[in-house]
């Protein structure tokens, strides 16, 4: 298995992927989207009042946690190195806290090699696709709202790539598809737009303005 991206220019991006080494405990990504394992979680997470009253936004902002660390890893092995991570539920884990916020997706096999420029669609039906279908059928939220999480983090993992001289053809491929392979519409196209004053806008909301502690995202589509 390469290591060079663990040090090279892009080992900045790659913070949430979990080396296979690390001591610290991980439960399979299949496991810890069990409902018993989910409510445990948000109820330590959250607590009570709001995992009774609010359950579709905390279950939206825990995804975010896997996106942020899941996306950038893929990308940045898969086009800047030309290594394909293991994409499937069973063969990803989740690392942790104390509270089950996940802090990073730890490999449970290495992987292989292939080619940087490839279509990015596995990494949509293999990783992204069950495991937002799960988590919107658990926490009855709509998966537009899952995957307007996962365009968000993709979109800014590409950007960052973009900066560091890294061609992302199968990225913005992806981001700019109206359709996926399979015909159906692509849930991942155009996730973010820039207003003409250059700010950055979700095309979906990710619900968190619902809760008042944690508030309207930085670039929450509602915000004038």
């Amino acid at each position: 298995m390469n290591h060079e991206w663990a040090t090279g220019p892009c080992a900045g991006m790659l913070h949430g992927l979990v080396p296979a080494a690390d001591p610290r405990p991980a439960i399979p990504l299949d496991r810890a989207l069990a409902t018993a394992h989910l409510d445990a979680a948000l109820l330590r997470i959250y607590g009570p009042a709001l995992f009774a009253e609010q359950k579709p936004v905390l279950v939206s902002q825990w995804s975010k946690y896997f996106f942020m660390h899941w996306l950038p890893a893929v990308l940045v092995t898969q086009l800047a190195y030309g290594w394909y991570l293991p994409l499937q539920l069973d063969q990803l884990a989740l690392v942790l806290d104390e509270r089950g916020l996940p802090l990073g997706v730890k490999l449970l096999e290495e992987g292989e090699p292939g080619e940087a420029d490839e279509s990015l669609e596995p990494v949509v039906q293999a990783s992204l696709r069950p495991f937002v279908e799960r988590l919107s059928a658990y926490g009855e939220v709509p998966t537009a709202v899952l995957w307007g999480n996962a365009g968000d983090y993709l979109e800014q993992a590409v950007v960052r790539l973009q900066a560091l001289g890294v061609a992302v053809g199968p990225a913005l491929a992806l981001l700019q598809a109206r359709k996926a392979a399979d015909g159906r519409g692509n849930p991942l196209y155009e996730p973010v737009r820039y207003l003409p004053d250059g700010k950055r806008q979700r095309r979906s909301c990710c619900l968190a303005y619902k809760v008042e502690w944690v508030g309207p995202c930085e670039h929450c589509p509602l915000v004038a």
